[in-house]
């Protein structure tokens, strides 16, 4: 069974263990099994609020889990300024994104005097806000975006996300973003780090191709997709190494990941 491949585990939240507000069959019981066998668990998602909230709802679905095992866009875009020497920044964003920014000591400023833009969802953003966003950076702040997610789910149906705020200012600035979520390296190397185990011992399971299954493989970790069609093309990195239609299926008998041999990516 996959369970046995594996010493740590990372999992997407949204869509693998909860769809809006319905937890997925089988998700609290599959984890606290893993748990049970010594097994790490890491929880990864591009939503940039604080892990304090995602614990929260975490635990609302019945799903152990602590601060250490949440690696948010928020909290890994406030580690890569830090470790950047990055101490002043404009920070474009919810709440949650300005206060793991602020944790991390970096202090809040505005276009004139910020070494850095970070860029996250904001219903507030104006046009007036995003030509400011792109002068700052056109004038030499560093431009650090959350993620790229085009859309994101809601109840009426997908909605534009992070993504369409970063078109709108690399279009206005002429540069592109450093991206810390989801496809890219600086999340799966902070939740790397923290949970201490090498790359062939760990495995992502999520339900987006384009974001988590080519996410973990950037980082030369294997990929489980759950839900959805896997593609079939040799060689792309959205192919997933084994798929499952809901978490209990991790402790089939009989039910395997196959490896892909990638490049580590530090």
């Amino acid at each position: 069974m996959i369970a046995n491949l594996f010493d740590c585990f990372f999992f997407d939240l949204d869509g693998v263990l909860y769809v809006g507000g319905e937890t997925t069959p089988g998700a609290a019981e599959s984890l606290d099994t893993l748990r049970s066998m010594g097994k790490a668990i890491r929880f990864l998602t591009n939503n940039p609020t604080t892990r304090v909230r995602i614990a929260d709802r975490l635990r609302g679905h019945g799903i152990a889990a602590e601060m250490d095992e949440i690696v948010t866009a928020g909290s890994a875009t406030a580690k890569y300024l830090a470790e950047q020497g990055i101490t002043r920044a404009w920070v474009i964003g919810e709440s949650g994104l300005h206060r793991e920014v602020e944790m991390a000591g970096i202090l809040p400023a505005g276009e004139k005097d910020c070494e850095a833009l970070v860029l996250g969802w904001d219903e507030t953003a104006t046009l007036a806000m995003v030509r400011r966003a792109a002068l700052a950076v056109r004038n030499g702040a560093l431009f650090v975006a959350t993620n790229i997610d085009r859309t994101f789910p809601t109840a009426e149906g997908p909605v534009a996300g992070v993504g369409a705020l970063v078109e709108a200012i690399r279009t206005g600035s002429g540069r592109d973003p450093v991206v810390v979520g989801k496809p890219f390296p600086p999340m799966f190397s902070e939740a790397l780090t923290s949970a201490g185990f090498p790359r062939d011992r760990t495995v992502m399971v999520g339900d987006t191709p384009e974001v988590d299954i080519l996410g973990a493989h950037r980082a030369g970790v294997s990929a489980i997709l759950m839900g959805g069609a896997p593609l079939s093309g040799e060689g792309d990195f959205r192919r997933p190494d084994g798929h499952i239609s809901s978490l209990p299926e991790l402790f089939s008998p009989g039910r395997t990941c196959g490896r892909w041999s990638l490049p580590t990516t530090e």
